[in-house]
């Protein structure tokens, strides 16, 4: 069997001093947790205050419907030919990002 000659190093801190280490270290983690999720409250209200303004925009317009929009109609005739076009495609359609987890 072998055998292992480990001297550990001696570490000499009080209790006193292993306290205000752990307190110090709580301290901070306490402290950017608080700021992460103020940051994430602040960003969930945002969110949300920013959804409630579209909506109300939404509801004070004429036209709410694109095909019924007229200058949609116009920029469609005069420079992407139809809606389903490749370049009409490529510049005005996006793609659909779930983002629902975020409010």
């Amino acid at each position: 069997m072998a055998q292992y000659d480990y001297i550990e190093k001696a570490v000499k801190v009080s209790r006193r001093e292993f306290i205000g280490i752990v307190g110090v270290a709580g301290a901070i983690l306490w402290t950017g947790a608080y700021v992460a999720t103020d940051l994430v409250q602040d960003r969930t209200k945002y969110i949300k205050l920013r959804a409630q303004g579209i909506y109300a925009d939404d509801v004070k317009a004429k036209i709410r419907q694109s095909h019924n929009n007229q200058a949609v109609t116009d920029v469609y005739k005069k420079f992407a030919h139809n809606p389903l076009s490749n370049l009409a495609e490529e510049l005005f359609h996006t793609k659909y990002v779930d983002r629902t987890k975020l409010v």
